[in-house]
């Protein structure tokens, strides 16, 4: 039976190719039946759930249903944040879901915290943790993110005063950034003014929407501030 499965998501699978690479070169060092779904992959249906079009996703949804059973697969690790959260909330309220999903965070808080893998960046960086509305309020992942972050040798990690259960939206989420894309930047930016105001070097978040939606505000508004999923950070710390 596989063990550990590795779902990208239609946006690292597609658009932020780096993010996927970068986790499945993580997961591949810490060892173990890991498979990548890949090719097979199917979108989970999250922004057809919530623009609304609920018989379109339930499709979706039935289909990756046979998809994960068919593979025998225990357990199921997501690379969006999205993802997840329409695994574990919204599949169960349609059909019988039964596949273990855990958001990438999750799995490799505990992971990394028990593996021989030593963590540091090359030199000392001050960051701040972007928490994912579909991670954080959606499923309440908080803390393993921020103790993957600690746990890293030169790294110092600030909050901003907008964390947690009351963090801002990136405004890339629930498919405003494909119908409002100004809107979304401009939530963006607000957000990356957050950051600016502690003087950190580099953003941290754990969604491919998050990642991409900041990078594109701060490149349309003229910010300096970079934006990194986690799994791309860790990489550079190896």
């Amino acid at each position: 039976m596989t063990e550990l499965a590795y779902y990208a998501g239609c946006t690292a699978a597609y658009r932020l190719q780096n993010i996927a690479r970068s986790s499945v070169k993580i997961l591949k060092r810490l060892g173990g039946d890991l498979k990548i779904i890949g090719n097979d992959e199917i979108c989970c249906g999250s922004v057809l759930f919530n623009m609304g079009l609920i018989d379109e996703g339930v499709k979706l949804a039935k289909n990756n249903n046979k998809l994960f059973t068919d593979m025998n697969i225990k357990i199921l690790l997501t690379e969006c944040a999205g993802c997840a959260k329409t695994f574990r909330r919204v599949y169960p309220e349609h059909l019988d879901f039964r596949i273990n999903t855990l958001h990438l965070t999750e799995y490799l808080d505990g992971a990394l915290a028990q593996s021989n893998l030593e963590l540091c960046y090359k030199s000392p960086i001050r960051v701040t943790y972007h928490d994912p509305c579909h991670l954080g309020r959606g499923l309440g992942v908080y803390d393993p993110p921020r103790n993957i972050i600690r746990s890293i040798k030169n790294v110092e990690l600030v909050e901003m005063s907008r964390n947690k259960e009351r963090s801002r939206c990136c405004g890339a989420g629930g498919g405003v950034k494909a119908s409002y894309p100004e809107t979304a930047e401009k939530l963006g930016m607000q957000r990356l003014k957050d950051a600016e105001q502690l003087g950190v070097d580099l953003i941290i978040t754990a969604c491919p929407f998050c990642t991409q939606n900041l990078n594109d505000a701060a490149s349309v508004y003229g910010s300096k501030l970079k934006t990194k999923d986690l799994s791309e950070f860790l990489v550079d710390c190896i």
